[in-house]
């Protein structure tokens, strides 16, 4: 599965950023701050989560192309775009162009794209999508009925994004006002909810590495300018804020008493209100009796420097080297915690751990001591557990849930009715208990392999060795990357994503015709399956000599008893190749059980698909990942008491 960065509740017409009760204000349509979700509480696991979302209306039209009749049903079990426009509306080119940006990278992620046009006019609309290269299924809604549904005005271009289950992600309904670099901002919003952003496109730590703090320059409000140069050798928080925002005067207040604790002259705080208007700025900072000098940015130089777009508070941690060591989006005490100790850590003064007292803190939090450790983590797939479920659509699935997220139904820890954002993905709680040895010292005296076990089950962890995984994740192995460039981590995410490792238990093959005398029936099956000709497809296109093509038309290619020694009988892609080597199985003096590998009691996505992706790669069968469960139905054949056999 691929490893790719959360819902959120509608609020009018209105639906906010997906960042889970960071208490945060997000400029969106008609240029008013929308308030999201209060953290509550201590520490840095404490938070008040968002509670319900709506649901997308089911409804379906004829197709612009190609005939017939089109619905919602293309988002069934998978997230969804959806485009709601006409080309006559005034943003229509806008938000067509930040769609047609997103959608390559969208389908790949398993989204799901449909457009729904209210022109009366066929042709205007398809040379409107032919003009800016939208690639996705058009409804016709030439009465306006499905935009009135979805309360969609007439004139205005819309957006929705739809999780897996049919809930409404977010998204937005025209463009407010006065807002620069509209496109940017929005693309931006979107590819967050959709997880699709790229971590080496964004100013912030990822995979590891602390990018370089771009240069900036701002202006007091009294005049006096200021540049990130005048600031080297100390530790700066910068901080985009909006002066009419509660959650930045919650941020400010915070920021504004954490410069007068540490009183440490190489502290330096910058906020830079993102609206260039004296007059709130001056009422937010008597209002608050805020004692911080506050900055502008009159000509957005920093806020596109920093890629910062709508959400504020918008704070960044630069340590002094002059690298971002963090940034944060929202206010609320799970964050004060945090930046309080990143800041302490950053300064090199004595640095308590605020770690909550009764939930979980979230792997932010390790990081702030345990930057090596935290960095090895990163370029796991532990880290990316939970955009796996996402992108499959199962992200609120509790069978699925368990494995993929920190604490799960325990007190504090992520629950469906608790989707804390900062407890996605396998963390460093799953492994070393809450709080780790801080707080959950006797932890340790489980064992890693006991609790690596507790998800890596025969039936979702393909042929699982623990000697074997355990360097994948270990921090002491994976040191020898810490060099890597954060293009160079990123290629070796994806090779391990691709899972290149033994994927069964070693013995010699024997081909197909060995299973048959007990498995008569499932033979049939497969030998009248297009696997059961895999070869003669390679023999009627003269690739038969082809290595690379051979790999994957054949059972066990250059292994013991596989092809080519093994000839004829393993000239397919017969029942060792999704079974295993049958050598030790096959014959009557054979112990049989736990020497073959039974797939009818096996998770589809974490064990079926391990064996099939293998030469069902996206460069020969792009999409399969997301298209098994369907191509699974074609050539199934066990029965349940085949798992009599599983190991």
């Amino acid at each position: 599965m691929r490893s790719s960065e959360a819902r959120s509740r509608g609020v009018g017409r209105l639906w906010s950023l997906g960042l889970w009760s960071l208490g945060l204000c997000t400029l969106v349509a008609l240029g008013v701050a929308l308030v999201i979700g209060l953290q509550q509480g201590g520490g840095v696991g404490a938070q008040e989560p968002t509670k319900g979302r709506g649901l997308l209306p089911r409804f379906e039209g004829p197709r612009l192309e190609g005939g017939g009749r089109i619905s919602t049903d293309v988002f069934r079990d998978r997230r969804g775009l959806l485009f709601v426009f006409s080309p006559r509306d005034p943003d229509a080119s806008t938000t067509a162009a930040v769609v047609a940006r997103l959608a390559g990278d969208a389908a790949a992620a398993n989204v799901a794209l449909l457009g729904v046009t209210r022109d009366l006019d066929p042709g205007r609309t398809r040379r409107f999508a032919e003009r800016h290269e939208l690639d996705l299924p058009l409804i016709v809604d030439t009465d306006g009925r499905i935009a009135a549904k979805l309360q969609v005005p007439r004139g205005t271009p819309a957006v929705f994004l739809i999780d897996g289950e049919g809930y409404i992600l977010g998204g937005f309904i025209g463009f407010p006002p006065g807002v620069e670099d509209v496109e940017a901002a929005y693309e931006s919003y979107l590819r967050e909810l959709l997880r699709l952003q790229k971590a080496e496109s964004l100013v912030a730590p990822a995979l590891g590495v602390l990018p370089e703090a771009p240069a900036f320059r701002v202006t007091s409000t009294e005049g006096t300018p200021l540049e990130l140069s005048n600031l080297r050798g100390k530790v700066v928080v910068l901080v985009f804020f909006l002066p009419t925002c509660p959650h930045c005067h919650e941020a400010l207040r915070f920021l504004d008493g954490l410069h007068e604790r540490l009183a440490n002259p190489d502290l330096a705080i910058v906020p830079v209100s993102v609206q260039d208007r004296p007059g709130p700025i001056a009422s937010m900072v008597a209002d608050h009796d805020l004692e911080l000098a506050m900055y502008v940015d009159p000509d957005r130089d920093a806020q596109r420097a920093y890629e910062h777009h709508l959400s504020v508070p918008d704070t960044l941690v630069i340590d002094r080297q002059g690298r971002v060591a963090a940034r944060h989006r929202g206010a609320g005490a799970r964050l004060e915690a945090l930046i309080t100790m990143e800041v302490r850590q950053a300064l090199g003064v004595e640095n308590p751990l605020l770690l909550s007292r009764d939930s979980y803190s979230g792997e932010e939090a390790c990081r702030v001591c345990h930057g090596q450790q935290h960095a090895s983590w990163s370029i796991t797939n532990h880290a990316y557990a939970f955009e796996t479920l996402a992108e499959h659509g199962e992200d609120r699935n509790p069978e699925c849930l368990g494995c993929h997220v920190v604490g799960w139904e325990q007190a504090g820890g992520y629950s469906v009715e608790t989707p804390y954002a900062h407890l996605e993905g396998v963390q460093c709680e799953n492994c070393h208990g809450r709080g780790g040895p801080h707080q959950s010292p006797d932890f340790a005296d489980v064992g890693l392999e006991a609790v690596c076990a507790e998800c890596h089950t025969s039936k979702h962890s393909l042929h699982f060795v623990f000697a074997e995984r355990l360097p994948l994740v270990s921090h002491a192995a994976n040191l020898r990357f810490a060099d890597l460039s954060i293009q160079e981590r990123q290629a070796l995410l994806e090779r391990r994503d691709k899972r290149e490792r033994t994927l069964f238990a070693r013995a010699d093959y024997v081909g197909s015709a060995a299973c048959q005398s007990c498995h008569a029936a499932e033979h049939s099956i497969w030998a009248a399956g297009p696997h059961g000709a895999a070869f003669e497809t390679l023999e009627a296109k003269n690739q038969s000599e082809n290595r690379d093509c051979v790999v994957c038309h054949v059972t066990g290619f250059e292994q013991p008893g596989g092809y080519p020694e093994g000839g004829a009988a393993v000239s397919n892609v017969g029942c060792e190749s999704c079974h295993g080597p049958g050598g030790d199985h096959v014959g009557a003096e054979q112990k049989r059980k736990g020497t073959i590998l039974a797939l009818a009691d096996k998770c589809d996505s974490c064990v079926i698909l391990q064996i099939c992706g293998s030469c069902h790669t996206d460069e020969w069968d792009p999409n399969f990942e997301f298209e098994l469960g369907q191509k699974l139905e074609t050539i199934r054949h066990g029965m349940a008491s085949t798992a009599a056999v599983a190991p």
